[in-house]
């Protein structure tokens, strides 16, 4: 299963903001505005991609099959991510945490903790159209914790 989120990937720990709850006045700390939008954009990128018909959603090892239905993808999977960005900046790390975050908020993976690994992604340089390129497959030979 592929995905494209297209625009220039952001990072969520670059440019953190600290805001403060006006009814408790309790303070905490938040991703920046620029990764606020990307995250918005992205999880409606996955959404649109990701569809309203048969999705993928587990292996069933004691069968011996994988299953379809209308949901999220709740066993655990490989993720390939390469991350084309429009400067040689950021580290890879950060943009893979921003990736699993928008991967669950679109409904795609059931929870994050379900990437069993980052197999084959890496940072990339691609100044005209900055993207972030992803490969989901099954973990089915993996045991997730």
């Amino acid at each position: 299963m592929t995905f494209t989120i297209l625009g220039p990937p952001a990072t969520k720990k670059t440019s953190q903001r600290i805001v403060r709850n006006k009814r408790t006045g309790r303070m905490w700390v938040r991703p920046s505005e620029r990764t606020d939008n990307w995250t918005a954009s992205a999880v409606a990128q996955l959404k649109r991609q990701y569809g309203h018909g048969q999705r993928y959603v587990g292996v069933d090892r004691r069968r011996g099959i994988v299953t379809f239905g209308t949901g999220a993808i709740i066993t655990p999977v490989n993720v390939r991510a390469l991350v084309y960005r429009a400067a040689n900046r950021g580290d890879l790390v950060n943009y893979l945490q921003a990736i699993a975050d928008a991967l669950e908020a679109a409904g795609v993976v059931e929870n994050d903790r379900l990437i069993v690994s980052w197999d084959g992604s890496r940072p990339l340089l691609d100044r005209e159209r900055p993207r972030v390129e992803l490969e989901l497959s099954s973990a089915a030979t993996c045991d997730a914790t």
